[in-house]
């Protein structure tokens, strides 16, 4: 080989990388950047593609439209389930990161949504399965959903508790009422499922205590649910509108962050202290 041949070899190499670094970069502004307008009209539409595709879903379940148009729909839902698993894969060609991307949360979502397609082969199940799950793709343009899931990761401890109690109340009322009411209740486990629909107040009314200390029980409850829940709730909105009003920028990547955080959570880097000297 001479060397006007050699000299050609690895400038179409870096002709080639050049080209798909550019591809790359390409990709990721669409996929990625919300804030570039090209960018935002593709996500854009796929989020009117995910929302049409929950929407056939629901439409397929009515028995007359499933008649006349069921091939149609089923044809329509299986290319856009083959789109998405396209677009998982060029995300993942795309990301700057790919490994955080691959398994962290909006990533598994992307996957979750084409995988039961590949692993089953069926389509019609991997749909019925995927309903759900698309509309969870729906998080990645919701800044607001993504910061209550973000704030929510800071009071779990708290909700945990408070499931906790609830629970353990449902299991003592349950248990009680059965015995005071053995009548009425006809056994411990119908005694709990009574005191969880007390307890939430959603009062379904096909167990209803008749005695004093039944009703008593009952509304001793519902005040307990009452309380419990509006304690949750309370705590959670807290915590949202603390971490929405209580946002500062990542020295080093930029990303929006909390003021208490120390370190940024998305790259690691240290941040400037706020507090006096």
């Amino acid at each position: 080989m001479n060397r006007g041949a050699m000299e050609r070899v690895p400038s179409s190499r870096a002709t080639l990388v050049g080209f798909f670094g550019a591809l790359r970069a390409r990709l990721n502004r669409l996929l990625f950047d919300l804030k570039n307008p090209v960018g935002r009209n593709v996500n854009l539409f796929i989020i009117f593609v995910v929302i049409g595709g929950v929407l056939l879903s629901m439409l397929a379940t009515v028995p007359e439209i499933h008649h006349r148009w069921g091939r149609m729909i089923w044809i329509a839902e299986v290319s856009i389930t083959g789109a998405f698993a396209v677009e998982y894969l060029l995300r993942l060609y795309a990301a700057q990161r790919r490994r955080e991307y691959a398994f962290g949360f909006f990533g598994l979502v992307d996957l979750f949504t084409v995988l039961p397609l590949l692993l089953t082969g069926d389509p019609a199940l991997a749909l019925r399965l995927l309903r759900i799950v698309r509309l969870l793709k729906l998080a990645r343009y919701l800044s607001t959903l993504w910061l209550f899931i973000a704030s929510m990761r800071d009071v779990v401890e708290i909700v945990l508790v408070a499931v906790a109690s609830i629970g353990v109340a449902v299991l003592m009322a349950g248990n009680v009422i059965y015995l005071l009411e053995p009548e009425t209740v006809a056994n411990a486990f119908g005694g709990v499922w009574w005191s969880l629909v007390t307890m939430t107040t959603v009062g379904y009314g096909d167990i209803v205590p008749h005695t004093t200390a039944g009703k008593l029980l009952a509304a001793l409850l519902m005040i307990m649910g009452i309380a419990m829940f509006a304690m949750i709730t309370g705590v959670v909105s807290y915590k949202i509108a603390s971490t929405m009003t209580n946002r500062t920028q990542c020295t080093l990547c930029g990303r929006s962050i909390e003021v208490r955080f120390a370190y940024c959570p998305h790259c690691g880097a240290r941040q400037q202290s706020t507090d006096a000297a």
